[in-house]
């Protein structure tokens, strides 16, 4: 009965999510901080050709949730933090190439907000960028978007677009929303730290970075390896955050697991409509191996909001090195790894099996629409298609080489 019980909160949370995936890859990084502000890839592709324009001092607004602005780094002052000052470098640019300025509308009720301005036709934005499980839907059902498909110099085929959401959101040839490395530094990415000292202390002979390159990283093997690790620590005759554990899951995101084992919400038909794939006996293996998963004996599956997974037991565990391997978004919560006194290593979530060919990994955020009514959607067009590629110029090598490298991640791998 447990068993079918957590079928169907599978099932709730992943109708409720919005999912993408890339393929797991390696990055050359920079050593120096200063040195880095373009990676061999960028030098080698040209800007879009997009003509010049003079756009009288327009104020480009963007609408989104609360808080967001700070977090997907859209306008910023230059104060020193790397991703403020790629976000500001960017904006710059686009100040002085276009003869434009920013501006960002901070508001929950940012759905509300759309439909207002849509109703009236005022253009009084140019982006939204909501909360990715919050009103994504109805502000499409209400016809409150514009199709991303009839912009005119969108090149969804560029690097600086995330091409997997691109697919998986388009519904047959409309296509409402979008990511990219507009909001790379928000993206909600679903990985795995391993505390290397754990590999000597119990004796876990393997190369975990070559076990990941050789595509032998499974959830059987995550599951066999986190065995015989947890310890009642204060001796209290209960197991719970004051403990030690072999895995350290989050209760909230059982998507990014279903996902990275395979398991879709929707395929395709011919007609490029979205249908529920859910009812498949894949997704019944998927379930049992995600039961076994995360009620081990071995894993300590904690509960959190969003509002305190940097600040509960979650960060605290990890920080103090209570588990072998601990799940973490590391597109928002990169910002407290350089916290972490003992030596550890990054990989993606395990693939189901070694049949499957990538590694999938979860975006949980980032999510970029047009409304229906804008003041020049051919201003729009060509700020969103530059927009996007100076943030892979600046806020892409400050992400990877810089923020997570030197910043925070400890090994080359």
């Amino acid at each position: 009965m447990r068993l079918k019980h957590l079928f169907l909160l599978i099932i709730l949370a992943l109708a409720l999510t919005v999912v993408s995936s890339c393929a797991a890859e390696t990055e050359e990084t920079g050593e120096s901080e200063t040195a880095v502000t373009e990676t061999a890839a960028e030098t080698e592709i040209p800007p879009p050709d997009i003509p010049a324009a003079d756009f009288d001092g327009y104020i480009f607004t963007m609408l989104t949730n609360s808080k967001y602005n700070g977090n997907f780094r859209l306008d910023m002052e230059d104060d020193g933090d790397t991703l403020n000052a790629a976000s500001y470098r960017r904006n710059l640019a686009l100040s002085e190439k276009y003869n434009i300025d920013f501006t960002v509308v901070e508001d929950d009720g940012y759905a509300g907000l759309l439909k207002q301005s849509v109703m009236a036709s005022d253009g009084a934005y140019d982006f939204i960028l909501p909360h990715a499980t919050v009103n994504v839907a109805s502000m499409v059902t209400n016809g409150l978007l514009y199709n991303w498909n009839n912009i005119e110099y969108a090149d969804f085929t560029k690097p600086w677009w995330n091409a997997s959401m691109t697919e998986n959101l388009a519904i047959g040839n409309n296509l409402f929303y979008v990511s990219g490395d507009i909001v790379l530094a928000w993206q909600g990415m679903i990985a795995i730290i391993f505390n290397k000292t754990y590999l000597n202390d119990f004796n876990i002979d393997i190369d975990m970075y070559q076990t990941f390159y050789d595509g032998k990283w499974t959830y059987d093997l995550m599951n066999s390896i986190t065995k015989g690790i947890a310890s009642d620590l204060n001796g209290d005759g209960k197991m719970d955050a004051d403990d030690r554990y072999g895995l350290l899951a989050s209760q909230g995101s059982p998507y990014a697991d279903m996902f990275a084992m395979g398991q879709r919400i929707t395929t395709r038909d011919e007609d490029g409509l979205p249908v529920l794939s859910l009812n498949t006996e894949h997704m019944l293996d998927v379930v049992q191996k995600y039961y076994d998963t995360v009620f081990s004996p071995d894993t300590f599956l904690n509960g959190f909001a969003s509002t305190t997974y940097a600040t509960g037991n979650y960060r605290t565990m990890i920080l103090e090195g209570r588990s072998f391997l601990s799940e973490l978004d590391i597109g928002s919560l990169h910002v407290y790894l350089r916290e972490i006194e003992f030596d550890f290593g990054l990989l993606s979530l395990p693939k189901f099996n070694e049949a499957r060919e990538n590694y999938q990994v979860f975006c949980g955020a980032g999510l970029i629409g047009i409304p229906l009514i804008v003041n020049d959607i051919k201003l729009v067009g060509m700020i969103a298609e530059d927009m996007s590629y100076y943030s892979y110029k600046y806020l892409r090598p400050a992400f990877f080489n810089i923020v997570l490298q030197n910043k925070a991640v400890r090994d080359a791998d």
